[in-house]
């Protein structure tokens, strides 16, 4: 095998490794070096570091774009907005009890529905999950049943797109009673 193919193999490898989240170097060398047969440490050098070095390394090697040019890179943040439109505010409601929860989205993305408190200063707390993958379109609706909860004026509900909660809407303030 020659150099060029050698190198081009394991960086490869390097690659396909690197491509699902670890760096993996699987060295195909010969027992001895020799001026034929390059050095495994040679070779290690070669593919160890930056996972996008190593796949312009091994798609040079290859002469061909093995890997494509977003490889390895983070997904887009998730953009647009929510907006909850109901429940209105000024509303109470009972500790077990339900009632319907709206929103407009334009995110594209699936959406969780949270119980929050106001803590003070500003601040606020989730209490729980009132609704789990609640939908992707435009506009939603569902209904969510309050965890017990002590009774207050201080609750509202958050509407955040799934897993990341990057992007979120939130209630007006509701008080729930005993």
């Amino acid at each position: 095998m020659s150099r060029a193919a050698w190198v081009a193999t394991n960086l490869a490898v390097a690659v396909a490794a690197t491509a699902v989240g670890c760096m993996l170097v699987i060295t195909l060398a010969p027992e001895r070096a020799g001026p034929d047969r390059p050095s495994p440490a040679g070779a290690l050098a070669a593919v160890t570091g930056h996972g996008g070095s190593a796949a312009r390394a091994a798609t040079s090697a290859l002469g061909a774009d093995a890997v494509p040019s977003d490889a390895g890179l983070p997904t887009a943040p998730v953009t647009g907005r929510i907006e909850v439109t109901a429940p209105q505010g000024g509303v109470d409601f009972r500790a077990n009890g339900s009632f319907a929860v709206a929103w407009k989205n334009t995110t594209g993305e699936q959406v969780d529905v949270w119980l929050r408190t106001d803590t003070g200063h500003g601040r606020s707390q989730r209490l729980g999950l009132v609704a789990t993958h609640a939908g992707a379109g435009r506009a939603g609706e569902v209904i969510v049943t309050l965890p017990r909860v002590p009774p207050g004026p201080r609750y509202f509900l958050e509407v955040a797109t799934t897993g990341d909660g990057e992007v979120r809407g939130l209630s007006r303030t509701f008080a729930v009673t005993g």
